[in-house]
């Protein structure tokens, strides 16, 4: 009888067949906290067919994300979830050859380029917000229809027009199929509408591939990868432009929608911290939120990260080991998952003061829970991973609040229980209505 390489490991596969899957599914915190309950900060479970390996500790996520000997995979970590439908991009791809896309895409990600993104930025936030209000609003659909007008307008360089609600149509199927259960391209399922989704979102950017080609390169960032040359020499193949753009929109409005719809609705929920965020954004006296000013907004800053805590934008960072290896001093055999899970994490209680409240004070200076370790508090992964756009949705994300509380104040209703669905990114189970006068 074969040895169970993770017999060292509390835990079990769970059911036959389908392991830990549903359960995880129906509501990933609760199922982590319970078994974290249980067996204490390492134990094993099994999602979506594989065992994996959860080390809850601020070491275990440090010494994942450095990796310093290139033996976890984020492509195989992916491989279960998103890898079919967002295939090779930035996340999605290992050592060597993610180092050498990063690079080429870096030069969309640097100072000056961002500079240059700022004012278009604003001019979205400023049409979107003339429509806004006064009255009930669901903020999380308001915002997803913001950042995405964002995503295109500075990394398209134009807006998607009447294409625009067949690429958020596309992006919202193939999010519900990298969570499905039933991982088969059958009619009628969730993973057949994702794959669907995922073709047309082929076409669309591939064709904008094509004309950008036939144009001088612009500013924006499809232009640039359009132009981008390998280090032979080479165009970027056209297929791999289309990869990351298709990423990176992803990446650059589902997140920031996530982290603006949390902000707003407690804010809504706190009035004392909404007032602190407003009188601070006052002080800019109607300019711009800058890459130069956005530092100097204390409160702001402090609630944002409160968000980030309570509701990371990408909860894991799933990793599956190339060969033996040790974590934290834990031994994870070859093919075993591991990654950190910032949505436990950044509730850990050991680590928190009343995790689950909001609290943005914990992260002033004379408290700083989050500097306890380098690693307890990482909403943007860490390492070679770390998000190439963090400053920019730090930039994005102050814009909105800024000019939002320039002219609005927002309330929610006491009586509405508003729950959010962690993964695959989080995202309210029912309309996020809000007040605005």
């Amino acid at each position: 009888m074969a040895t169970d390489p993770l017999a060292h490991i509390p835990g079990n596969a769970g059911p036959l067949l389908v392991g830990h899957t549903l359960a995880f599914l129906r509501d990933a915190r609760h199922f982590i906290s319970a078994m974290q309950a249980k067996h204490g900060d390492v134990f094993q479970i099994r999602i979506f067919g594989r065992s994996e390996v959860a080390i809850l500790t601020p070491q275990a996520v440090r010494e994942v994300y450095l990796d310093k000997d290139k033996v976890l995979s984020s492509t195989q970590g992916w491989s279960t979830s998103i890898g079919p439908l967002f295939r090779n991009g930035l996340m999605l791809r290992d050592f060597d050859d993610h180092h050498l896309h990063r690079r080429v895409m870096q030069q969309a990600f640097r100072r000056t380029a961002l500079e240059g993104y700022v004012s278009a930025i604003h001019r979205v936030i400023d049409r979107h917000l003339d429509d806004l209000g006064p009255g009930p609003v669901d903020i999380y659909l308001f915002m997803k229809r913001l950042t995405l007008d964002i995503a295109t307008d500075v990394f398209v360089g134009a807006s998607l027009g009447t294409q625009a609600h067949a690429v958020n149509d596309a992006f919202v199927a193939m999010m519900a199929a990298s969570i499905t259960p039933v991982r088969v391209n059958l009619p009628g399922t969730a993973f057949r509408r994702g794959l669907e989704g995922r073709r047309q979102l082929d076409q669309i950017f591939g064709a904008l591939v094509a004309q950008r080609r036939e144009e001088d390169e612009a500013a924006d960032l499809l232009s640039r990868l359009s132009h981008a040359r390998t280090e032979s020499g080479e165009l970027l193949p056209a297929d791999e432009v289309v990869d990351h753009m298709v990423f990176l929109l992803l990446a650059a409005h589902d997140t920031t929608t996530a982290t603006l719809a949390v902000l707003l609705y407690e804010l809504a929920r706190n009035p004392d911290w909404q007032k602190r965020v407003a009188d601070e954004v006052a002080g800019l006296n109607g300019a711009e939120v800058t890459l130069d000013n956005h530092k100097t907004l204390p409160d702001t800053s402090n609630a944002m990260n409160e968000a980030l805590r309570l509701s990371p934008p990408v909860p894991f960072s799933p990793r599956v080991a190339l060969r033996d290896t040790e974590i934290d001093g834990v031994a994870i055999p070859k093919g075993t998952g591991v990654g950190p899970s910032s949505m436990f994490m950044h509730r850990h209680p050991k680590w928190w003061t009343e995790p689950d409240r909001f609290d943005p004070d914990r992260f002033a200076p004379d408290r700083a829970e989050d500097k306890q370790h380098s690693h307890l508090f990482f909403p943007f992964g860490g390492g070679a991973h770390l998000c190439i756009g963090n400053h920019l949705a730090e930039v994005i994300t102050k814009a909105v609040v800024a000019r939002l509380f320039l002219r609005h104040r927002l309330t929610a209703d006491p009586r509405d229980k508003v729950v959010i669905q962690a993964v695959p990114i989080p995202k309210p189970k029912s309309a996020l209505m809000l007040t605005v006068s």
